[in-house]
């Protein structure tokens, strides 16, 4: 007896794998078809609409050939299977499952006990078809046949179409992963460390014409104040020595970035142990005023 070509493992994980995304996308496209239906209409025949797909992916691979179309994508095949096994296929593929849903979406507390044992029992074998697959995993690990149980309870097995066709493999996608994942590095390490308000600072000094500074005073607000910066109402009002407002936010990033910088509207400039909360009792009296015009009036005269 000659022993039966090799298959990979990740063959036939991939396989299997490969059948269950082709379900899935089929699925997901019958959604979309019925997603402008009324709500609930579709839903409570989502169980049938399951066993439908399913039955036409069957009817379409293994009613007309030997093998799935993810073993087809990967050159492989069942090289044992009749009529007989792909009905058993069908229905172990599809009844559980639907078994299953089916029970999961109705009320079974007014339908009798015996409804409330068969959704218990369904449960149960549902439990063990999972511990048997993880059993069945461990097993196809050590002996590299039959990934998955209903494959181990059929007796099948899978083979490649043609002898000698090594599997392609393409590096193009992971290399294009890694140069993304390392750029993405370098951005993440490198932006935080430019220093972005000191360079934007340092340009507009480059275009800007060099002003005197204006004679520092102290801030007013009223309804029509915008924050110099963002030049938006004013969120937290802030200042820094002198005449205009800033968001708090706005000032406190550049203080954050470098302890002193020039106002972008009168040129002062403005250090971090200055930087004051705006309230209306730090603003200066109308009697402060006055009697700081009748001082300059008398230092004046």
């Amino acid at each position: 007896m000659t022993p039966s070509p090799y298959v990979s493992r990740i063959n036939q994980i991939d396989a299997a794998q490969l059948d269950t995304e082709i379900y899935k996308v089929l699925k997901n496209q019958t959604k979309e078809i019925t997603r402008y239906s009324a709500p609930g209409k579709v839903d409570k025949w989502q169980a049938e609409v399951d066993v439908l797909l399913k039955l036409l992916i069957w009817k379409f691979s293994l009613q007309r050939g030997s093998s799935t179309f993810g073993q087809r994508l990967l050159n492989l095949h069942y090289s044992n299977i009749n009529q007989k096994k792909a009905v058993l296929y069908l229905i172990f593929s599809v009844l559980p499952q639907y078994l299953k849903d089916k029970l999961a979406n109705e009320n079974l507390s007014d339908r009798g006990v015996l409804a409330q044992i068969l959704k218990s029992f369904v449960d149960w074998t549902s439990n063990a078809v999972s511990l048997l697959e993880l059993i069945n995993l461990l097993y196809f690990l050590h002996r590299g046949v039959q990934s998955r149980v209903i494959e181990f309870l059929l007796n099948l097995s899978s083979q490649p179409i043609t002898t000698h066709r090594p599997r392609t493999i393409g590096y193009s996608y992971m290399t294009r992963e890694l140069l993304w994942h390392g750029l993405m590095e370098l951005f993440t390490i490198g932006i935080p460390m430019i220093n972005f308000h000191y360079l934007k600072h340092a340009v507009m000094r480059l275009w800007r014409r060099a002003e005197p500074p204006m004679r520092q005073s102290f801030p007013v607000m009223d309804t029509a104040t915008k924050c110099v910066y963002c030049e938006e109402n004013p969120i937290l009002p802030s200042h820094a020595g002198c005449a205009h407002i800033f968001c708090y936010y706005c000032l406190q990033a550049h203080f954050t970035a470098m302890n002193v910088f020039h106002c972008p509207s009168c040129n002062i400039e403005l250090h971090v142990e200055d930087m004051k909360r705006f309230t209306l009792m730090s603003a200066p009296s109308s009697d402060d005023e006055e009697s700081d015009d009748s001082f300059e009036r008398v230092d004046n005269g």
